[in-house]
């Protein structure tokens, strides 16, 4: 008898997780579904700019999110854009563990060179001067260099004034 539970067990648990995983998602359309909505004021099925401005994320990234630079932002081209920033996290992740050969959570400057862009910014990047760069270096440096390439992507859109 015991025989039985056990192979019921081992047969049940995946199938939980998956259901678990599953209920996960659903939840998680549900939610994504509800958020939308509510900054769909016009109902349309479309984010304008004016209804993200609440929501900085899709405000700031407002033009790469609109696949089709129609001016608006459809649950599809939000899903995409939020499926493709995710694989792009996970592939820079992947990068950033294959190349910690000594698996300390950290990236030498020999470490560093498998990855040549970090690689050519390492002492930018090392904030605290330690010769070793860590996650957090790496983000900070990352998110200051988007921030810097947005300024200067709105300055670059600004009218040129001449002066005599």
């Amino acid at each position: 008898m015991s025989k039985w539970i056990w192979l019921v067990l081992l047969v049940a648990m995946p199938c939980m997780a998956m259901a678990a995983d599953a209920s996960s998602k659903k939840e998680q359309e549900a939610k994504f579904d509800q958020l939308f909505r509510a900054l769909d004021v016009d109902k349309s099925g479309k984010l304008s700019r004016a209804e993200v401005a609440k929501a900085p994320v899709l405000a700031e990234n407002f033009d790469r999110i609109d696949a089709n630079h129609d001016g608006g932002l459809t649950k599809i081209e939000i899903k995409n854009a939020f499926a493709a920033a995710a694989k792009r996290q996970r592939e820079f992740s992947e990068n950033l563990a294959r190349a910690d050969k000594d698996n300390n959570g950290k990236l030498s400057r020999e470490e560093a060179k498998a990855l040549p862009n970090i690689s050519a910014h390492f002492d930018e990047i090392d904030s605290n001067h330690d010769g070793e760069l860590v996650i957090k270096e790496i983000a900070d440096y990352v998110r200051a260099n988007a921030n810097k390439a947005s300024v200067r992507n709105s300055s670059a859109a600004a009218p040129v004034v001449s002066t005599p």
